[in-house]
């Protein structure tokens, strides 16, 4: 994945976090850290962060994630 394509799907993510647990979580720090630096242990703390989540709330934060990029795809 290209940098660019990285940072939307982040970006996403992030967004999708926000919107069913709260943009003050762990995770949702985590997310914002990784895009802002870029690094690679970043993305692995918020992977590590979003794999921490409860499973239902996993698939949650997947369906806002497919529904919001359908959204920006028109």
């Amino acid at each position: 994945m290209t940098r660019t394509v990285t940072d939307k799907a982040l970006a996403l993510l992030t967004q999708s976090v926000a919107d069913i647990v709260g943009d003050e979580t762990k995770i949702a720090t985590a997310l914002s850290r990784a895009i802002r630096s870029g690094s690679p242990m970043d993305l692995l703390m918020a992977q590590a962060s979003f794999d921490d989540l409860d499973a239902t709330v996993r698939r949650q934060i997947q369906g806002h994630a497919i529904q919001l990029a359908d959204g920006t795809m028109h």
